[in-house]
């Protein structure tokens, strides 16, 4: 190439050629191969340079008179950085560009960088470290991207926990002892669950500070502290005067949990509850060791526990209601099947906390916190406002439902619905409300309408025999007889509409889902308000849901 030579010139890349070089020796080849054979063979080249080195030497010899033409034909280049940072500031990426001939990247000059783009917190060495080695390593243009700072949620706190130091009637009805090493004794059901007065039997874990997070950019991310809830003392407890963290029972009893406190009970203990012991009306806990007789009520302020079956009889807890065996009812016919759900089931199990059972027939089962079924419900109403699980929790559960009514406020979990001759099963979707007062009322106006269904019935018995002799009766009999029956009409027509108000009545709602886990058969129905979702085909798996007003289904 004789005098032709690279030159740097304040970091452009020049050819210096000699005046006198003939234009015809400057071909790309040549140029490029001298390129590549010097010290700047890093350096970037511009686009078609060598293409047109020839034409801009002449260009230039031509307008002056200098011995040496310097042509541009590209650059060096020092590593190169550049940042994105994520639209909610908790993410900041880098990519890093090797030098054309240049300096690589050093820590300080990507700290630096980082300074001025105000990247400043959750700055990550490890990712520095590698762009900077890139830089060093990588071929002339290749580009490297990392994260480089990742900001940090804030940690809310805690709210205040509440742990039973002492198990209750229904976790003791539910753990059989072992019998031996591969047995259990299901009618051995271990010590009953009741304490001693000064025993511990709730603890109150205060709530947690919440731990501050930040963004990348420096602005610091504040979380919301744990709720804090008072310890609050229930009949038959006090906190503790060494820890006042504790509750301790005031006396011997049965133990209850209830949100943030406890209650001791004074339990009534009984062989079955029939004829030879009549009602019970109760002031405490009662459990009893035999069956609840056809007829009977047993009605308590505590928890109810029944280790033999309920049969058509009233239960009413105000606590929690345990059957481990079954409760077994019957259907009383009605007078008048055009009322919808006007019927009664013989057996009727009511409790202001939670039911369990191992499972129910033909029975009412009312219960604001919950029931848990071990088995499956059979022709049975209903109503809780708590989740509802059939033989097995959440999507353990594999019970059955078959036939009758099931009003949740709730989720409910249960294996089958329904059964494969297309049984008629319904799950009407309820809201969070006060349940009990509005069954109280539906049971009011239900005996007031019978009652009218009765009287009317006779009226018309009455008429009758009017028509078949009017000269036996009192003049202006028949005027009142009519008004009678017209009356009768007007009242029925009245509780049937408040009827219909108390059973739709429409209140807001959370999302609600009702989950088969296995097998949703035919005759299945949903209901919501005025929305009915009815299936004439069996489907496995299914997640039926209200969400915005909307039966949906999954």
């Amino acid at each position: 190439m004789g005098a032709i030579a690279f030159k740097l010139y304040n970091n452009e890349l020049k050819l210096d050629i000699p005046r006198e070089t003939p234009e015809s020796s400057l071909t790309p080849h040549f140029l490029e191969s001298g390129f590549l054979s010097s010290r700047y063979k890093h350096c970037k080249v511009d686009e078609n340079a060598w293409k047109t080195a020839a034409e801009r030497f002449v260009k230039m010899r031509d307008e002056s008179d200098l011995s040496i033409i310097s042509v541009r034909v590209g650059e060096q280049l020092d590593g190169l950085i550049h940042f994105r940072v994520s639209d909610d500031q908790m993410e900041a990426e880098a990519t890093a560009q090797a030098p054309y001939g240049g300096k690589p990247l050093s820590t300080q000059t990507v700290l630096n960088q980082l300074r001025e783009h105000k990247i400043v917190n959750g700055i990550r060495r490890a990712a520095i470290e590698k762009l900077v080695l890139h830089t060093n390593e990588a071929e002339p243009g290749e580009t490297f991207s990392i994260v480089i700072a990742k900001g940090k949620e804030p940690v809310h706190g805690k709210d205040t926990e509440f742990k039973p130091l002492v198990e209750d009637a229904r976790k003791r009805v539910l753990k059989p002892q072992a019998k031996d090493k591969h047995r259990v004794d299901m009618r051995n059901l271990g010590e009953l669950g009741s304490v001693q007065k000064g025993t511990q039997i709730l603890e109150r874990i205060p709530p947690t500070l919440a731990k501050p997070g930040f963004r990348v950019t420096g602005e610091i991310l504040h979380g919301e502290d744990g709720v804090d809830i008072p310890l609050q003392p229930g009949p038959g407890t006090e906190i503790s005067s060494v820890n006042n963290n504790i509750l301790v029972a005031t006396l011997v009893g049965l133990p209850s949990f209830t949100a943030n406190t406890a209650t001791v009970d004074q339990t009534l203990s009984m062989g079955s509850v029939d004829v030879t012991t009549g009602h019970i009306n109760y002031e405490g806990s009662v459990i009893i060791d035999g069956n609840v007789a056809s007829g009977m009520e047993v009605i308590a302020s505590g928890d109810i526990t029944v280790h033999g079956y309920i049969d058509s009889a009233i239960v009413r807890a105000s606590g929690n209601i345990t059957v481990t065996k079954g409760v077994i009812g019957h259907m009383r016919p009605v007078e008048d099947s055009q009322i919808a759900d006007i019927h009664e089931n013989s057996a009727r199990i009511t409790a202001d906390g939670s039911i369990y059972v191992a499972y129910a027939q033909y029975a009412t089962l009312v219960a604001r916190d919950g029931i848990l079924v071990d088995k499956q419900l059979t022709h049975c109403h209903v109503i809780s406002a708590g989740k509802v699980h059939i033989g097995g929790e959440a999507e353990a559960a594999n019970g059955k439902i078959i036939g009758g009514l099931t009003e949740i406020a709730d989720d409910l979990f249960v294996g089958q619905l329904g059964a494969p001759a297309g049984t008629r099963t319904r799950v009407m979707f309820s809201v969070p409300f006060d349940f009990e007062a509005n069954e109280l009322r539906q049971q009011e106006v239900k005996q007031q309408l019978q009652k009218l269904l009765l009287d009317k019935k006779e009226l018309a018995r009455t008429k009758e025999m009017y028509i078949a002799d009017p000269a036996s009766f009192s003049k202006g009999f028949k005027a009142e007889l009519v008004e009678a029956i017209t009356t009768h009409q007007t009242d029925i027509i009245s509780l049937r509409n408040q009827l219909t108000l108390l059973q739709q009545e429409p209140l807001e709602h959370p999302r609600i889902r009702a989950v088969t886990n296995k097998v949703l058969h035919f005759g299945a129905e949903f209901l919501f308000r005025d929305k009915i979702k009815f299936f004439d085909q069996a489907r496995g798996p299914t997640q039926i849901s209200i969400e915005e007003g909307q039966i949906k289904v999954e």
